[in-house]
């Protein structure tokens, strides 16, 4: 069973086109624009998540996910 994430590809390239990927997604060539041109940064940020549960934070996934095992 493949376990490995959808963004942590070990072939650098493809992490890298992944990552254009979520940019892109941004909006239109519009947004896009306005975003470049105000110097707007996208910043991406980790979410995890557990049994269709999202956490924000790590310590918080991990604590659900070990009351789970209880």
């Amino acid at each position: 069973m493949d376990h490995s994430h959808p963004l942590a590809d070990p072939i650098q390239d493809c992490a890298e086109l992944k990552l254009q990927e979520f940019v892109s997604a941004a909006g239109t060539p519009e947004v896009r624009a306005d975003l470049d041109r105000y110097e707007i940064a996208v910043v991406l940020k980790a979410i995890y998540e557990w049994r269709g549960y999202r956490y924000t934070n790590a310590s918080d996934a991990i604590a659900a996910a070990k009351r789970g095992a209880l």
